[in-house]
């Protein structure tokens, strides 16, 4: 039987789908480039020359998991029916939604690593990632907004960027979630985090002009969803 050759765009997907499973099985830091080689049945040439590094692969990894998910928050915005705060708000819940569907709770758990200020960096460009795709769209339904009258602000790339630092600075009350000795403390911890969410969703309101409530955030049965803690009645 002839040996199939796969195209090298293949097999390179392929690896980061067998490095992404076994970093959800065993935990980011408990999986080495050995590990990932072996696992992946590639040669060591092969496996470098797509990720020099770990950090390599993990930007990989964002990067398409940002892509993926753009794509449904970009067709979430395009179906959407009504004014420039609906689009905002079909952006924000198809983001939550698709990350959902991706099975963001493990890779949390598994990654949470990544979060802690010593490894800044990387999740500097694994934020990137996402932040890059998702601006100018952001921008866009914000300008929208200014322009039919819905939003009030002078400086709609601003906003676009307030939104996107806010999400991205919430890594330390994920942590504190995961770190969390017992269940009390955990449900404590997701507490303090959608406090958090509805905190920021108010200063985004206010800042387009709009009433207390206007855009969407988290609610805590979503953010115990999104942590895999224990949900508990609002």
């Amino acid at each position: 039987m002839p040996r199939v050759v796969k195209h090298p765009d293949v097999r390179r997907a392929e690896t980061l789908d067998r490095a992404a499973a076994l970093f959800v099985q065993h935990g980011y830091e408990n999986v080495s480039l050995n590990d990932l080689i072996a696992d992946a049945g590639v040669s060591k040439g092969a496996f470098y020359h797509w990720f020099p590094s770990k950090d390599a692969l993990i930007s990989a990894l964002a990067e398409r998991s940002a892509r993926t998910q753009f794509a449904a928050v970009e067709d979430a915005v395009a179906s959407c029916r009504g004014n420039a705060l609906r689009r905002l708000n079909a952006l924000l819940r198809a983001g939550f939604d698709v990350k959902m569907s991706e099975g963001t709770p493990e890779q949390l758990g598994a990654m949470v690593s990544l979060l802690r200020p010593e490894n800044a960096h990387l999740y500097g460009r694994i934020v990137s990632a996402s932040e890059d795709l998702t601006r100018p769209l952001l921008t866009r339904v914000i300008s929208e907004g200014v322009h039919e009258g819905v939003f009030d602000t002078f400086d709609p790339a601003g906003v676009a960027d307030m939104i996107l630092g806010l999400a991205a600075r919430v890594n330390t009350n994920v942590v504190q979630i995961f770190d969390a000795p017992d269940e009390s403390a955990r449900a404590r911890a997701v507490d303090v985090l959608t406090k958090r969410f509805k905190l920021h969703g108010i200063a985004v309101d206010r800042i387009l002009g709009l009433p207390d409530g206007s855009v969407t955030v988290l609610r805590r049965a979503q953010v115990a969803m999104m942590t895999g803690a224990a949900p508990r009645d609002d």
